[in-house]
């Protein structure tokens, strides 16, 4: 890719950085330029805003460029150490903040929040991944694991080894979360088993299972338990 033109444009960063102080509302910027101000903490003496552009369209959004793998942004000219620090330390204190206030809340009151954490790790992955969050009895978050990794489009999942560790953390309820790395969020038949296994598992164990969660692309997120799938299989006509 062609490399910015190398130049002093302290002139254009005084500014930017003076509009982003004096607007009320932050929502309202552009997110090339929210970017181009967070490129100019780690690439000096350069314009940053072609970059900005470059990486907004490649990768679609900003979450999507802070989630990418070091490989990725690296084909881009300037992404050195002090970017891909910047990214992994807003992309990790971002998850962080998140992770707090459901450590704080129960998940039932403040479910947007969940979903937005869900994205948050998962949306952007490659490789499907599985997660568990493990609740307490007030239904906040005790403790998240990612056990497993897998392929483009398969995950395996243990309901046994989830009710051992579920009743060593003393947890009362969980959510299960996984991803589609193809973008659509609809669940495939061994989905919807591994569901009902799923439920079957933890019941017999005395733990609540609140949600079988599918994350997909654009924030889209399929609900099992909306769906009425928890316990039931859905018709036969799902793949």
């Amino acid at each position: 890719m062609k490399s910015p033109k190398i130049q002093n444009h302290a002139g254009h960063r005084e500014r930017i950085q003076d509009k982003f102080l004096a607007t009320s509302d932050c929502q309202v910027l552009p997110d090339y330029e929210l970017l181009e101000l967070i490129l100019m903490r780690a690439i000096p003496r350069i314009d940053v805003k072609p970059l900005a552009k470059d990486l907004l369209n490649y990768f679609g959004s900003l979450s999507a460029i802070f989630s990418a793998s070091p490989e990725e942004l690296k084909q881009f000219p300037y992404i050195k150490k002090s970017a891909l620090t910047l990214f992994k330390l807003i992309l990790e204190t971002n998850q962080r903040m998140i992770r707090q206030k459901l450590k704080d809340s129960p998940v039932l009151q403040h479910w947007e929040n969940l979903i937005d954490y869900c994205c948050l790790y998962l949306q952007h992955k490659r490789i499907e991944h599985f997660m568990v969050l493990y609740l307490d009895s007030r239904f906040r978050l005790l403790r998240q694991e990612i056990p497993q990794t897998g392929t483009t489009d398969r995950v395996s999942i243990y309901p046994r080894e989830i009710l051992k560790q579920a009743l060593v953390l003393g947890a009362h309820a969980v959510v299960i979360v996984h991803n589609h790395p193809s973008g659509y969020i609809e669940p495939s038949r061994a989905d919807c088993e591994i569901t009902v296994e799923l439920y079957n598992t933890l019941k017999a164990g005395g733990i609540q299972f609140l949600d079988h969660l599918i994350v997909g692309s654009g924030r889209r997120v399929y609900s099992f338990s909306a769906h009425g799938h928890l316990t039931t299989l859905p018709p036969k006509n799902i793949p």
